[in-house]
């Protein structure tokens, strides 16, 4: 049963991360699109993205597997595995909410936490 929800965890995280990443850097790629002519673009930010995205998931999954295995042990060791994997989880959903809404709409979450506005986003 921990196997399979840490499996969740690890791969939900590896998930929101990858896609925030891939939004960032495509947009930042078809911010460009004009300075070329429509075919060459489209092939060489097909090129690109191969070129940075692949090694990128590669990285990130691994890099988010080790993330989480630390978090975890951490937690284990303060309220026991399932605590560990519940805050670990936590944790990396808020880094995410913070960045998306960051990305996304310009808000910086922790500053409209800190004004006590955060019930009004809702």
């Amino acid at each position: 049963m921990y196997r399979k929800l840490f499996k969740f965890v690890v791969t939900t995280l590896t998930i929101l991360s990858a896609n925030l990443l891939t939004n960032y850097i495509s947009d930042k790629l078809v911010s460009h699109k004009w300075e070329y002519r429509p075919l060459r673009f489209t092939l060489l930010a097909m090129l690109i993205i191969t070129v940075v995205f692949y090694p990128l998931f590669m990285w990130l999954e691994q890099w988010l597997n080790d993330l989480s295995k630390k978090l975890v042990k951490a937690g284990k060791s303060i309220a026991g595995k399932y605590i560990g994997l519940l805050f670990g989880f936590i944790v990396g959903i808020a880094i995410l909410t913070y960045l998306y809404a960051k990305v996304w709409y310009k808000i910086d979450l922790i500053t409209v936490l800190f004004k006590g506005k955060f019930l009004q986003m809702f």
